[in-house]
């Protein structure tokens, strides 16, 4: 059932979207963004230090970079994604941080599908001086140096020290 609180309706929302576009169901992810960017337009709800419209406002411009994606439209996807990127930028510092993910680790996965894998590896670099040791982040700059013929022995020792109990197998850098 949607929370009623606006934030965490919103969250809700990205999620169903993200949900039914991973079932192949685009249409309906379509329209969990058409509420989540409505929302973020609108509200005047915070989440701890930060204003809801920031919030989803990324996860919003996430979601529509994945619809984007699916659908063969990379260009429109990378713009969402860094449109995100912005957003995401804007939010307060706080522990814990008020998303559990980096709309970073998506404009690096489309990036690299665009065959642009120099602008992936500055944005997973930019990505691990704000989290160091992410393994999301070390798994997407590994993918950057391979894609450019550059050696990633360093990258990939830190990823390991990372990533190496984990009992999931990551494909891409982004969830």
């Amino acid at each position: 059932e949607r929370p009623e609180q606006e934030v965490a309706g919103g969250l809700w929302d990205f999620a169903q979207g993200y949900a039914h576009l991973r079932t192949g169901d685009a249409d309906f992810a379509e329209v969990y963004l058409r509420r989540v960017l409505a929302l973020a337009e609108t509200t005047t709800a915070r989440f701890r230090f930060d204003s809801g419209e920031l919030l989803l406002g990324t996860v919003g411009a996430i979601l529509e970079g994945e619809i984007r994606r699916d659908a063969g439209k990379l260009d429109e996807a990378i713009a969402a994604f860094e449109r995100a990127v912005e957003i995401e930028d804007d939010l307060e510092y706080s522990e814990p941080e008020p998303l559990p993910f980096a709309a970073r680790h998506w404009l690096g996965a489309a990036l690299l599908e665009a065959g642009r894998a120099a602008d992936a590896e500055r944005v997973y670099r930019e990505e691990l001086a704000d989290h160091p040791n992410n393994g999301w982040s070390l798994f997407g700059l590994h993918s950057a140096l391979v894609a450019q013929g550059r050696p990633s022995a360093e990258v990939d020792a830190e990823f390991e020290k990372s990533w190496g109990r984990s009992d999931t197998w990551l494909r891409a850098s982004r969830f």
